[in-house]
C-alpha cells in the first residue's frame, strides 16, 4: 500500500521531521494508538536500531506491535517488524525534491498468518487502519516540518579530505568540554548558508572551504534552531587547519567516526558522516 503527501519544506527539514518521536507518536495518537518510540540522546531523533513499540485494540483485543529502524537517511526511513501478530511488516518512507517543496512516499508491505481468515482480516480490518494511520502520519510529519522550516538555521560542515573527516574538540562551556563537534556556526542575518560554512570554516579553522550539497536531515536545536549540515572541501588541499576556539582539531577515519565523543546532535549525524566517507 502506497500514500503520498507534498510538504511545504525543503527536503532535509522533513527528514529531520519524519525521525522526529514526536511525530510518531503525535500521528498515532488521534487513533488511539499509543506508542513508545526510542530516540537519539535528548534530541529524540530516530537512529538505525531504535524501536517503535505501539498499542492497539483489533475487534476488543488488545495488540502490540514493534518495528526497528532498518535504515535512515537523509531521503529514506525504512523500519521492519520485530515483534506482533504479523507475518511481516516493512515501512519504506521515501523523500523527494519537488521544488521548493518535498514529496513524502509512504510504502507499506504485510503480511498475515492464518490463510484464508488472514486474507480475510487483512480486507475487512488492516487496509482502512493502515490507510488511517498514514494519513495521520502525514500529517504530523507535515505539521513538523513546516514549523520548523522558519526557524534559525545553525550550519555544520563536514569537510573530507583523502578520506577523512575534520573534527574539533570543544573547550567551553564546561558542560561540553572535551566533545567533539563539526566546524559550524549561526547564520547571520541576511547572510546565505554556504557563506556561513566558509566564513565559519575561516574562522575556527584558519582553512578555507569550497561548500557542497547538503548531506543530513536536519537536526532541531533545544535553542530553538536548526542544524544544517553541507558537505565542504579544502579550497587548498596543503592547508592544516588549526584550533582557532577550540581545544584539539583532527582528521579522524570512518572507524573512528562512530567513536568520538560527539555532542549529541552531532551524534545523529554520524550515519551520513559515514556514507560521506564511504564507509555505508
Amino acid at each position: 500500500m502506497r500514500s503520498t503527501a507534498l510538504i511545504e519544506a525543503p527536503l532535509t527539514t522533513v527528514s529531520g521531521a519524519l525521525r522526529h518521536v514526536r511525530t510518531a507518536e503525535s500521528g498515532l495518537a488521534g487513533l488511539g494508538i499509543t506508542g513508545r518510540v526510542g530516540g537519539s540522546g535528548g534530541l529524540d531523533l530516530l537512529m538505525p536500531g531504535d524501536e517503535l513499540v505501539f498499542r492497539l485494540r483489533a475487534v476488543g483485543v488488545p495488540v502490540r506491535v514493534a518495528t526497528r529502524v532498518a535504515r535512515v537517511d537523509a531521503a529514506e526511513l525504512v523500519s521492519e517488524l520485530v515483534a506482533g501478530p504479523l507475518a511481516e511488516l516493512r515501512h519504506e518512507a521515501v523523500l523527494a525534491e519537488a521544488g521548493p517543496r518535498t514529496l513524502l512516499t509512504d510504502s507499506v508491505r504485510w503480511r498475515l498468518p492464518l490463510g484464508a481468515l488472514g486474507r480475510a482480516a487483512d480486507v475487512l480490518l488492516l487496509r482502512g487502519l493502515v490507510l488511517r494511520v498514514l494519513a495521520a502520519r502525514a500529517a504530523a510529519v507535515r505539521r513538523t516540518a513546516e514549523s520548523w522550516a522558519s526557524r534559525p538555521v545553525v550550519v555544520a560542515t563536514a569537510v573530507v579530505h583523502n578520506g577523512l573527516l575534520l573534527a574539533q574538540q570543544r573547550e567551553f562551556p564546561d558542560e561540553v568540554a572535551g566533545k567533539w563537534e563539526l566546524p559550524g556556526g549561526r547564520v547571520e542575518p541576511g547572510e546565505r548558508e554556504t557563506d556561513a560554512v566558509v566564513r565559519e570554516c575561516k574562522e575556527e579553522l584558519d582553512i578555507q572551504v569550497r561548500p557542497g550539497r547538503r548531506i543530513a536531515p536536519d537536526v532541531p536545536l533545544p535553542s530553538g534552531k536548526l542544524l544544517r549540515t553541507y558537505a565542504a572541501e579544502l579550497a587548498d588541499p596543503e592547508a592544516v587547519p588549526r584550533a582557532v576556539e577550540h581545544r584539539a582539531v583532527r582528521w579522524v577515519g570512518a572507524a573512528e567516526v562512530a567513536e568520538l565523543d560527539w555532542l549529541p546532535a552531532d551524534r545523529v549525524l554520524v550515519p551520513a558522516l559515514l556514507r560521506q566517507l564511504g564507509a555505508e
